[in-house]
């Protein structure tokens, strides 16, 4: 009897979900708990500040009502895992930000290569291999809202 319970309950849904993509579990509000500057300081002014992801756009919103909007693609198959932020600058050249991302439960490790060079001598961002600070940043969010 209990095996038939079992299946049936399995049939109707109510059975081990199937894990959540990475794609699916970013979505929503994730707040800043800890922020350190490229030199490993602790910047406690980027606390509060928040990102929103959709499934298209990944958007950093400052505590003043300022707001980036960054077009994203992931990479969870990679060790570490590959975050890529884009964006167009006002002369139209489209930079990538190359981060790694750790996903555990409801808090989000970010952290950010060399941010792009904004000279006539372009260079590409430099994704980092390792979750400290330096030449980028490394952030901390944790879930606010799904």
């Amino acid at each position: 009897m209990h095996r038939l319970t079992a299946l049936l309950l399995f049939a109707a849904g109510c059975g081990p979900s199937a894990p959540v993509s990475d794609a699916d579990a970013l979505l929503g509000e994730w707040a800043v708990v800890d922020f350190r500057a490229p030199d490993g300081a602790e910047d406690r002014n980027q606390f509060r500040n928040r990102a929103r992801v959709t499934e298209e756009t990944w958007s950093q919103v400052f505590t003043d009502g300022r707001y980036e909007d960054f077009e994203y693609r992931i990479d969870a198959a990679r060790e570490p895992k590959h975050l890529d932020l884009m964006y167009t600058d006002a002369s139209g050249y489209r930079h990538t930000v190359r981060a790694i991302y750790e996903l555990t439960g409801d808090e989000l490790r970010v952290c950010t290569g060399s941010p792009p060079l904004q000279r006539k001598a372009r260079a590409e961002s430099v994704r980092p291999t390792a979750f400290a600070p330096g030449p980028g940043v490394l952030v901390v969010y944790r879930r606010t809202r799904k």
